[in-house]
């Protein structure tokens, strides 16, 4: 993950675990499997397979920071609808340098781990040394479930991304030890663990905050690259979650520039893991149609 640059932090962390009350690292292998688990399922494929013909991958930025590092004010974007900003606590603690997703979400994530806060922030952006964004909301990591009150957090369900997203610690671990966030194109209502949605329409869709598992007696495919192949275990551990809705199904990892912002050399673990496969095609070859929809822990 990313911290403020620095000679001397080279070394890999472990993956560490944030939300200790949090489900999404907590084994679902022994989930019961939802009466409409096929339909939603078949479902899923049919989209993946209308858009694009694969599950790809986004990228978040997210920066790991000390307990010492200055917090900037952040205010309301213009145009943007009510104000998240007091849940802030007075500012987030990004750093010099730091960049969203370059995207229409303009994403971004702060976490202080020795603290036990984080940011998510939504249509985050810099002008003149300045930060503003139009939604987003802070958590305390140790008593949070990995889901925001309603209605704040960057995800439109309120699932945690950070507690959700396939980090460089996580690949340079060798295991995803928790559940995987899930985008997908098209969705009905919501379930638990989400608290909202923005889902309009298409009954018999999945609802946003579906948990998907594959089973555990499923064979891993031969020719997975390493990143898909950490994936499918981790489906079958602790299974991915719809977080969003995408232009195309996806699922979540950190952004790759974090590598070098933290200092590192070289090409970071999970670019490394995708052995030359672009991010619509690193998953090929995943058995989606085996997984499972599962009832979620309660």
């Amino acid at each position: 993950m990313g911290t403020t640059p620095s000679a001397t932090s080279s070394a890999v962390r472990t993956a560490p675990r944030l939300f200790p009350l949090s489900d999404f690292d907590h084994s679902v292998a022994s989930q019961p499997v939802s009466a409409n688990s096929s339909n939603l399922v078949s479902r899923l494929v049919y989209q993946y397979e209308y858009y694009y013909g694969s599950i790809g991958v986004n990228r978040i930025p997210i920066f790991t920071l000390p307990s010492n590092q200055p917090v900037v004010p952040v205010a309301l974007t213009r145009a943007c609808y009510g104000s998240f900003l007091s849940t802030l606590g007075g500012g987030v603690p990004i750093p010099p340098g730091a960049y969203n997703t370059n995207s229409s979400d303009d994403d971004l994530i702060v976490s202080q781990p020795s603290t036990g806060k984080a940011w998510e922030l939504w249509r985050a952006t810099e002008a003149n040394g300045r930060w503003s964004a139009c939604w987003g909301g802070s958590l305390n990591t140790v008593r949070s479930t990995g889901v925001f009150s309603a209605p704040y957090g960057l995800s439109a369900t309120g699932i945690s991304y950070l507690a959700t997203t396939v980090t460089e610690a996580d690949v340079a671990s060798g295991a995803i030890a928790h559940a995987i966030a899930m985008q997908i194109v098209n969705c009905h209502s919501y379930v638990a663990p989400a608290n909202r949605g923005d889902c309009t329409g298409a009954t018999g869709a999945p609802p946003e905050g579906t948990w998907f598992r594959m089973p555990a007696n499923t064979p891993m495919p031969p020719g997975l690259t390493p990143f898909a192949q950490m994936v499918f275990r981790a489906l079958q551990n602790y299974g991915a979650v719809v977080v969003d809705k995408a232009g195309a199904v996806m699922v979540q990892a950190e952004n790759s520039n974090d590598w070098a912002f933290e200092g590192h050399t070289g090409t970071d673990p999970i670019t490394t893991s995708f052995a030359g496969h672009p991010q619509y095609s690193v998953l090929n070859g995943m058995p989606w149609s085996h997984l499972q929809v599962i009832t979620p822990p309660s």
